[in-house]
């Protein structure tokens, strides 16, 4: 089935469907149009803007960039990286097993170290990361990881996508609305302990107890790591999974002007779509919704960014405890908003004064500056999808101990890794529990995932786990 179906989908066990079966007409998860690319956004490098849709936007030689390769002139650079990866991702299309297998063949290395061994120097390389991603991740992100994304875009027509009305928490919202035991927010775990009886404890803020037969853990594995877990003897891998498998920064800047500037533009109304650049902010994003509404205020993602970029706009939002660390910075936030609305004026061409006079408010959001996350979401380094990962696919604490989430999946940053890891975790419950009538009739209800057969990441240079 196409990757997404269980989203986005008209099937039962599609998630949009069977929540809007379930709620109530305002509540319905209702998607609509999203536009992902326009063909008159911008690009700007090396001091040079272009329109996306100039056929030369994408070459170094627009640019002034010496790439002395004729066929980085010829083809852009999303198109020499897809010509790399094609028979990868072809093969994943064709058998997501068989694809998998493959791609762990490449999974210790990294993206640039592949590119090197296909005769590509540093230098072009480096163009490919800056046109391409976010600066440092061919240097950390394993072929494998690189190739899942690059599938998964494929995949889907991006002229085709949608956005959920009213925000993407309408679909938390929904799910919350259906399911009889409500989440109970503002709780810490500190502490999961084993009983004799093979049920598992949650300590509750230091103080309160409670007993279940199995615990699913969906906590990004950072913050997993500051819950006392000693009491359930983890393997020496599976505590190595959770210290080390790769979750990404990330920060977004999101700015509220008084008008809706960017459809009044010389160049051309933009209605959705992106602006890509080397600037810090990397890329803006138009909102695809209130389009061509006449004096309406607009709210746009001024900055979207993973990687290095993220950490060094992110550290902005860190001014330093006065009595432990100097010089101390309660106004570096300021410097942030402002750094990012002169780089969005010079993107877009137009005047830092002019934005200024426009600007109302803006919100931001560092991942890594979160100790509820630590980290935006999994990219996996070299080997780390072969030899890490398989560690946590499978229930610990003699199978009561789940592990789920995005990471856990080979859907990385996607709702649908999080999706498919509550199948797998629940599937594991029931085959630990031996209640095979019930394996039946939640595979009869909710169908199979790929992922979730054993085999599919079984290819490991140490061996299976």
């Amino acid at each position: 089935m196409p990757y997404m179906d269980r989203i986005i989908g008209d099937k039962s066990w599609s998630l949009i469907p069977y929540i809007n079966q379930r709620v109530s007409e305002r509540d319905q998860v209702v998607k609509k149009h999203y536009i992902f690319q326009a063909n008159n956004t911008l690009r700007r490098f090396n001091g040079v803007t272009a329109l996306i849709q100039d056929p030369a936007s994408a070459s170094p030689d627009r640019y002034g960039v010496p790439i002395f390769n004729s066929t980085f002139n010829a083809q852009s650079a999303s198109a020499l990286w897809k010509n790399q990866v094609e028979f990868m991702v072809e093969r994943l299309s064709k058998d997501f097993t068989a694809g998998f297998n493959l791609l762990m063949e490449y999974d210790s290395k990294t993206v640039r170290g592949f590119l090197l061994d296909q005769g590509f120097a540093n230098s072009e390389i480096d163009w490919l990361e800056t046109m391409n991603d976010a600066t440092g991740h061919y240097d950390m992100m394993s072929m494998s990881q690189a190739v899942l994304e690059q599938w998964i875009f494929d995949g889907y027509n991006i002229s085709n996508w949608s956005l959920i009305n009213g925000g993407m928490d309408m679909l938390t919202k929904g799910m919350n609305l259906i399911v009889k035991n409500k989440p109970v927010l503002h709780n810490r775990v500190t502490d999961i302990k084993k009983s004799p009886d093979s049920t598992l404890k949650i300590i509750v803020n230091g103080t309160k107890e409670y007993s279940y037969a199995h615990v699913i853990s969906t906590v990004p594995l950072g913050a997993l790591q500051a819950i006392n877990m000693t009491e359930l003897d983890l393997s020496y891998f599976e505590n190595n999974a959770i210290r080390t498998l790769n979750y990404d920064p990330s920060t977004k800047i999101g700015f509220k002007f008084t008008t809706r500037w960017w459809e009044n533009l010389a160049t051309g109304p933009f209605k959705g779509g992106q602006s890509y650049t080397d600037l810090p902010i990397r890329r803006c994003v138009y909102p695809s919704y209130g389009v061509d509404v006449p004096n309406a205020p607009g709210t746009m993602i001024a900055s979207y960014t993973w990687g290095q970029d993220a950490s060094r706009l992110g550290s902005y939002l860190n001014p330093h405890n006065p009595t432990a660390q100097a010089p101390y910075q309660p106004e570096s936030a300021d410097v942030m908003v402002d750094l990012a609305l002169k780089s969005l004026a010079e993107l877009n061409g137009v005047s830092h004064e002019y934005l200024l006079s426009q600007f109302e408010g803006y919100h931001v959001y560092d991942w890594y500056g979160s100790a509820y996350s630590n980290g935006a979401f999994a990219i996996f380094g070299p080997g780390q999808f072969s030899s890490t990962l398989p560690w946590l696919m499978r229930p610990a604490a003699d199978g009561h101990m789940h592990f789920g989430g995005e990471a856990l999946s080979s859907g990385h940053a996607w709702i649908i890794g999080a999706v498919n890891s509550a199948w797998r975790t629940v599937l594991e419950i029931l085959d630990t529990e031996g209640l095979e009538d019930k394996k039946k009739q939640f595979i009869d209800q909710w169908g199979v995932i790929d992922e979730v057969d054993m085999g599919w990441y079984n290819w490991s240079p140490e061996g299976w786990p």
